[in-house]
């Protein structure tokens, strides 16, 4: 199955739908909590590379469907998008969270205002609070 995608700068681009593409979909759409590109390929039943999925998401991300928020370590976590995130795509007016202890980042369901910054162009904003949730917390 092929379909057209219109992802940044306007390019259209005809891209087909793969086992590995909906395994991956799913998979985020099931997830409670945010997904590393190593999450993915370890819990996936489809046998990817990881370059694959890295060219994947980014797809996913330019088509809407899915956002990401870098951790303090660098690394990138993945969610399935939902109606927090705004229509410029890469302004996601949600909190994120990150434990000190087990690492875990997630999404958390505080919609925050962002502000208009006059004279500047914005490209990019994230949202990411560090500290122990509450499963480490009760530990």
């Amino acid at each position: 199955m092929y379909r057209i995608v219109i992802g940044l700068e306007n390019k259209m681009a005809v891209v087909r739908n793969t086992k590995a593409q909906e395994a991956v979909l799913e998979l985020l759409q099931r997830s409670k909590k945010t997904l590393t590109a190593d999450d993915i390929i370890n819990t996936i039943d489809v046998s990817v590379n990881k370059t694959t999925i890295y060219r994947m998401l980014d797809r996913f991300v330019a088509a809407g469907k899915v956002h990401f928020v870098t951790d303090t370590a660098g690394k990138a976590h993945y969610a399935l998008c939902t109606s927090s995130c705004l229509q410029s795509h890469s302004l996601h007016n949600h909190l994120h969270f990150q434990c000190k202890i087990c690492n875990q980042v997630e999404c958390l369901p505080v919609k925050l205002e962002v502000p208009e910054l006059e004279n500047y162009e914005v490209h990019d904003m994230q949202f990411l609070s560090v500290g122990i949730c509450f499963k480490c917390k009760q530990v």
